[in-house]
């Protein structure tokens, strides 16, 4: 049996151990929490100068909340859709300089150079719009849409996004050019392309790789059974005409007693007729004495 003193050292090390796996569990979800976190980015933002731009509108610096997202898997010669997101802050907002009608569009455009080796470095389009319900008045804080990204990469390897500059458009016409406050200021992103499928999305506004937690297994062909398809068969009728023949009986040498007579003598039928003859002409003649008799007498 344990002594008194024995179980309370017991139960003071189950407790550090419990202790022990609380903290570490309290303490990694903050950390995968903070890898899905948008990273404050400030940006400049500049009023554009034309036709359909209100003025004056004043240059503002905004700290814009930005993330880069890609999906959970990325393969060659398959499009990948990145999706830049972008929140204005409660505090030091992008503003409207003037009226932003309901139903009217509201856009953003910019422009990134996606690096690396399974892709072509080539100048890629990212745009997004959203349409407010409802009349947005000046000095009012407008929602920002997400701009989308699509690329194609060529071959396994890691992919490299940066975002920069973008400009904000309504009804299609600059309101605003927003470029980062210091050289390298966007968010950036670096997604891998494999052949296997990544468990989690990849979410990053600096430099975060995704990689495949799988090995990608080759599908075993299941064997299929083919039915042969039956020919056709061709039927022909043929018409046989048998001819009869002269049928001819021979008794065997030392024969049965059934069959024609062949070579043993005559027929039986001729002794019963000339033995039928003879009864005739004796029932005759016997009829005709007969009748003589009747006659003399």
């Amino acid at each position: 049996m344990l002594t008194s003193k024995a179980r309370r050292r017991r139960l003071a090390l189950k407790t550090s151990a419990l202790a022990a796996a609380g903290a570490g569990i309290f303490g990694v979800v903050p950390a995968v929490a903070a890898l899905a976190t948008p990273v404050e980015r400030p940006y400049v933002c500049t009023p554009a100068t034309g036709a359909g731009v209100p003025s004056p509108a004043p240059t503002m610096t905004v700290p814009f909340s930005m993330e880069l997202v890609t999906p959970a898997a990325a393969t060659p010669h398959a499009t990948v859709t990145v999706n830049w997101q972008i929140v204005q802050p409660t505090t030091g907002a992008l503003t409207a300089p003037a009226t932003i009608s309901a139903q009217a569009t509201l856009a953003a455009e910019a422009t990134v150079t996606p690096s690396g080796t399974p892709i072509t470095s080539l100048p890629v389009v990212a745009s997004g719009a959203v349409t407010p319900y409802s009349v947005i008045t000046p000095g009012a804080t407008p929602q920002l849409p997400n701009m989308k990204i699509v690329v194609t990469p060529t071959a396994t390897g890691t992919v490299a996004i940066k975002g920069d500059g973008f400009a904000l458009k309504v009804n299609n016409t600059t309101w605003y050019n927003c470029a980062p406050q210091s050289a390298g200021g966007g968010p950036t992103l670096a997604f891998v392309v494999g052949t296997g499928t990544p468990t989690s999305t990849s979410t990053s506004t600096s430099t975060s790789t995704s990689t495949p937690s799988s090995t990608p297994t080759t599908p075993t062909p299941t064997p299929t059974k083919t039915t042969p398809t039956p020919k056709k068969t061709k039927t022909s009728y043929v018409t046989v005409v048998e001819t009869p023949t002269k049928r001819s009986s021979k008794t065997p040498k030392a024969g049965a007693n059934t069959g024609a007579g062949g070579e043993m003598g005559p027929d039986g039928r001729m002794f019963v007729l000339v033995g039928s003859a003879l009864i005739l002409a004796a029932g005759v003649g016997g009829l005709a004495m007969r009748r003589r008799g009747v006659n003399r007498g």
